[in-house]
């Protein structure tokens, strides 16, 4: 078998059935590709129907609440394709998603790839907030050899041995936020190459106003403390970027897009929320004397 997908949800039905019937027009050939939804510990009802079972190759498993990590390692646990494709359940993929990956992976011989992002929603300011972020930091989290620091996780696939040989993500982090960037740093440190590829595209549904922008950026506050602690106990190679030359580059970058004033605005705000997140969480760790967990998504 070529790919394992795997996608993890909890308490979200509606997105996740939007989601799955994405993959009706995946144009994929069948046998080649397998499709695993792990529920974190969600009690809502989940919206894999008979027919859905029916259409997709379709495994459905339980989890304990654990948070986004540990459910992407669950499905990877359980998967059976030379590679492993990521996304989240309120993402849509691009009928040839799973075509653009492998000719990616054919093509670079490389053993990961992050896939574009696409907003469907550019009326909203966070969503677009957090799209121009994106784009930004595929740009800018490179290292001197032009190999990715950031695949962002809705969106990317990995060589199941280069997965499976680092230890998968990082199960300490118990929010949906920058565990994925640092599996990526675990990948370079350890010798495996990974790039952004454009090519293979998922639409984004998330709905994102702008107190939800901000929201969403103070959570990656919390998690960049966790990336920032695991970091410091870890012996990665030493790589840029530093968060001073982060906010030298995306203040050009923001003029050059020629923003808007209020997008300009949020931007800002939410990298103050960014901060904020960082030091609140910070705070806890040190209070608690470990890891704070916890179950809260966005």
């Amino acid at each position: 078998m070529k790919f394992s997908v795997i996608i993890p949800t909890r308490n979200r039905p509606h997105a996740l059935a939007a989601c799955l019937d994405s993959f009706n027009a995946l144009t994929y050939p069948t046998g080649a590709w397998e499709l695993i939804v792990v529920n974190d510990g969600g009690s809502r009802s989940l919206a894999v129907t008979d027919q859905l079972r029916s259409q997709l190759p379709l495994q459905f498993v339980t989890i304990a609440p654990s948070g986004p990590a540990a459910a992407r390692n669950a499905g990877a646990r359980l998967a059976q394709g030379d590679y492993l494709a990521f996304t989240d359940d309120d993402c849509r993929v691009s009928p040839d998603w799973l075509q653009q990956f492998e000719r990616g992976f054919a093509q670079t011989g490389l053993d990961a790839l992050g896939g574009q992002t696409l907003n469907p929603e550019a009326d909203r300011r966070g969503a677009a907030a957090s799209q121009f972020l994106i784009d930004f930091l595929y740009d800018y989290m490179q290292d001197k050899s032009g190999n990715a620091l950031l695949l962002v996780s809705n969106n990317v696939a990995y060589r199941h041995q280069a997965f499976t040989a680092v230890g998968g993500f990082n199960q300490f982090f118990p929010l949906a936020a920058a565990e994925d960037m640092e599996l990526s740093y675990r990948l370079a440190t350890h010798g495996y190459r990974q790039a952004y590829y454009p090519a293979a595209t998922v639409w984004h549904h998330h709905r994102l106003g702008a107190w939800g922008h901000v929201r969403q950026q103070f959570r990656y506050g919390r998690g960049a403390c966790f990336f920032e602690q695991i970091k410091r106990q870890a012996s990665y190679r030493t790589i840029r970027p530093t968060a001073n030359s982060f906010y030298r580059s995306l203040a050009p970058a923001m003029r050059r897009a020629c923003l808007p004033y209020r997008l300009c605005l949020l931007l800002v705000a939410g990298q103050i929320a960014f901060q904020v997140g960082k030091q609140f969480q910070t705070v806890l760790s040190k209070l608690s004397g470990r890891f704070t967990r916890s179950s809260e998504r966005v």
